[in-house]
């Protein structure tokens, strides 16, 4: 575990371990924040305690058979960021898909640069076989692509409409990096 100061913040940063199913209310909390705020996020509703239960359940053997890294990042025990990349399954098993997750309140202070930067790392080295990263965004999400293009990423595709927000339909970019 580490800790780093981003604004007046004292944050702990960690990998994804069983010892994270105790702390299930927390993450449900941060999910459900970024629900709640309807942040730019694939997740509409809510979830249940049982859901992020089983989740905390599933995440570290994903971890442990090395087909996903995690960084999380707690303010307290509150979980305030988290950020991960996922291997693809069978012909895409090359493939890291990208996501990350920060609570109101921590952005724009350099985190999200920073977790991506390490979590990228973690999967260079952990994930066998890795050769490129993917991530989705979506289009009006100017910090993000911002941020992504920032990182390296290259756009390489437009889907029109892909997204359902606030009650319209947007686009969402497919972006890659090469894995070296």
């Amino acid at each position: 575990m580490e800790t780093k100061i981003f604004g007046n913040k004292k944050l702990t940063f960690h990998t994804m371990t069983a010892k994270e199913q105790k702390f299930a209310k927390e993450y449900l909390d941060f999910i459900n924040s970024l629900v709640q705020e309807d942040a730019k996020i694939l997740f509409k509703s809510k979830l249940t305690l049982k859901q992020e239960k089983e989740w905390l359940k599933s995440a570290p053997k994903e971890v442990k058979n090395k087909k996903k890294v995690f960084l999380i990042v707690k303010d307290g025990n509150k979980v305030v960021a988290n950020t991960s990349v996922e291997l693809g399954r069978q012909r895409k098993d090359h493939i890291g898909e990208f996501a990350i997750g920060i609570r109101d309140g921590y952005r724009g202070m350099g985190l999200g640069k920073y977790i991506m930067a390490e979590v990228l790392k973690m999967a260079k080295k952990d994930l066998p076989g890795l050769k490129i990263f993917q991530l989705e965004v979506y289009e009006n999400n100017k910090p993000g692509v911002a941020l992504y293009k920032k990182m390296g990423f290259k756009e390489v595709a437009k889907l029109p409409k892909a997204i359902q927000h606030k009650g319209k339909l947007i686009s969402e970019y497919v972006m890659i990096k090469e894995a070296k």
